[in-house]
């Protein structure tokens, strides 16, 4: 998991502040993932109860607002030594290109200092917590299907040849199977599974019921792509009475089953939410994980070495988290080919100097 950790953390550092850590031993690291991870803990939408009994706010003694508190200052020191590193880079003229470097340097943005923040905590949050938790599901799932695995080399070897385990990091997503394979995992393990929570900005009628302008509304995205019929309706159903699947969406729901991509590539899929306000980073998340997934599968056979429940729900290790994790557990990573991996990865090093 950390090194999975690193991977995200270092692709948001890279992108926002054109920076990256140098090792899982540097302490920001740990600092980094140990605070973001406990404030994605206060955003979940049971797990604090001051955001829907309003006079539990005037508790000067409230655990949760001293620890709220306590962990908007931590994470204040790493975003200061962000941005004032940044800030040097660029009056030095050594900066690469980022995103805060260019929202900062183009004058006519005109975004407030809470704005910036803003962007820099989407960056660094959104990756950390959703693409390590799905990666996490995947692995544990993969390693119980050794038929995905070898569906998945035959066609990564129509591409790449047994001595080269790592794809190219310029692959256009060219490996139609692997796409597949995200897709279904993105589906079939919507870690968001209540979308973040949006506000109503006018009155509405819906199936004859007023929806009054400032509700909040969530979108079950698992539900979603679990194709239920009724999953978008606001007809309350009890958790053991889940709605019915959609033939016209999916007809096994709840089989894991990436070909149904290939059969059905146009299909919705609501992870991301949907509409214009969807998830911004969501082709560069694609992206990563099919990176992940084709060059892990096509240099490893996982095999497993403790039991796990892989059911999206039963797997649960914290239902009232933001982001569904599992349970822990362990894998075996055994390389297809040691000697070419090892060739690969000493290449790779010299690349990055």
């Amino acid at each position: 998991m950390p090194m999975i950790e690193r991977l995200s953390l270092s692709l948001a550092l890279t992108l926002n502040w054109g920076t990256r850590l140098s090792s899982r031993d540097d302490p920001m690291f740990n600092e980094i993932c140990e605070v973001e991870a406990a404030i994605s803990k206060f955003r979940s939408t049971t797990g604090n109860l001051q955001d829907y009994i309003p006079v539990l706010r005037l508790n000067p003694f409230s655990p949760s607002t001293k620890r709220a508190k306590e962990h908007r200052a931590r994470r204040d020191v790493y975003l200061t030594r962000l941005n004032r590193d940044l800030d040097e880079r660029m009056a030095s003229g050594t900066h690469k290109p980022c995103i805060q470097a260019n929202i900062i340097r183009d004058k006519g943005s005109e975004l407030s200092k809470e704005e910036l923040t803003s962007i820099s905590l989407t960056m660094l949050s959104g990756g950390l917590d959703t693409v390590t938790t799905l990666v996490q599901w995947s692995v544990a799932l993969l390693a119980q299907r050794p038929d995905i695995q070898e569906r998945a080399v035959q066609e990564i070897r129509k591409r790449y040849a047994e001595d080269e385990p790592l794809a190219d990091v310029y692959d256009e997503e060219l490996c139609p199977f692997i796409t597949a394979l995200v897709r279904e995992c993105l589906r079939f393990y919507t870690v968001l599974r209540l979308a973040l929570p949006r506000a109503t900005v006018k009155d509405m009628v819906y199936e004859g019921k007023l929806i009054p302008a400032g509700s909040k509304i969530y979108l079950n995205a698992w539900a979603c792509n679990m194709g239920t019929n009724v999953a978008l309706s606001l007809h309350i159903r009890s958790y053991t009475d889940p709605p019915p699947p959609d033939p016209a969406v999916w007809r096994d729901p709840s089989v894991f089953r990436p070909s149904r991509w290939l059969e059905q590539p146009d299909a919705p899929l609501f992870t991301y939410g949907i509409g214009y306000r969807m998830c911004t980073g969501s082709l560069l998340a694609n992206r990563e994980l099919y990176l992940v997934f084709i060059r892990m599968l096509g240099s490893f056979v996982l095999v497993p070495d403790s039991a796990v429940d892989v059911h999206p729900v039963r797997g649960s290790s914290d239902p009232t988290s933001l982001v569904t994790m599992c349970k822990p557990y362990s894998v075996f990573f055994r390389p297809r080919n040691e000697r070419a991996l090892r060739d690969a990865l000493t290449q790779a090093d010299v690349r990055m100097g």
